[in-house]
């Protein structure tokens, strides 16, 4: 075995010894069940699951439709995380004009659904 295929198979050895402090799962798991154990695999096993992902959906983020009946704030509430991930990012990879633009979106979406939200309150039937 030349000296690449002992650091790949000692890689992998050590990734699938990974495991989810929640579930329990390991990532070897994983890989053979092809199912992870709870929402926090995403985070705990993300390094190896973002490449999984973007190679058989070819995104890694959620860009299919919303269904129509999906209330504004809940729309709202979706675009916020998605902001929030993508100014996490930009702080991390030290662009900051991204960062504040990002921030100010953030605040207007914010206040636009504070103002929603304050306006279905006061349209509620006491």
């Amino acid at each position: 075995m030349d000296p690449d295929s002992e650091s790949e198979a000692s890689i992998l050895e050590e990734l699938d010894q990974k495991l989810c402090p929640n579930c329990g799962i390991a990532f070897k798991e994983f890989r053979a069940q092809g199912r992870l154990g709870c929402p926090h695999d995403y985070v705990v096993f993300e390094d190896e699951l973002l490449p999984l992902l973007e190679n058989i959906h070819g995104e890694t983020t959620h860009v299919g439709k919303v269904p129509k009946r999906s209330p504004q704030a809940s729309q709202l509430q979706f675009q916020l995380i998605k902001l929030r991930n993508e100014l996490r990012s930009s702080v991390e990879e030290e662009r900051y004009e991204d960062a504040a633009r990002i921030r100010d979106s953030i605040r207007r979406i914010e206040e636009a659904k504070s103002k929603a939200e304050a306006g279905h309150a006061s349209n509620e039937p006491d």
